[in-house]
């Protein structure tokens, strides 16, 4: 009588223990999953005129509550660019903060009017 006990008592451990490891790796997993989706960056977008751009920055005048304003953008080989943006140019630039730095991702300028 002690063998059947013995065996529903080790197979309700089983069943435990394996629910438990079960358990904790969905809720690694999904712990996982939202730190994936909190580090992605949000994209912002500023409309303004070029006033200056290199091959590393761009320099977008703008207007903000009234008051004209310069903003700094970081640009590299991974910045999409989009029409001919050049000095005076109206652009949009889609941006992402980054180690307190303006990130471009990418700046399309708008047809010019004739």
């Amino acid at each position: 009588m002690n063998i059947p006990r013995t065996l529903i008592l080790s197979a309700a451990f089983l069943l435990v223990g394996g629910g438990t490891a079960l358990a904790a790796q969905t809720s690694s997993h999904n712990n996982a999953t939202k730190s994936t989706n909190m580090a992605e960056a949000t994209v912002h977008e500023e409309m303004g005129t070029v006033s200056s751009m290199t091959s590393s920055e761009l320099l977008l005048s703008h207007t903000v509550k009234g008051k004209q304003e310069e903003t700094t953008f970081k640009v590299d080989s991974s910045t999409k660019k989009e029409g001919s943006i050049d000095k005076g140019a109206h652009v949009a630039v889609y941006y992402k903060d980054q180690n307190h730095e303006r990130i471009a991702t990418e700046i399309k300028a708008e047809p010019k009017k004739s």
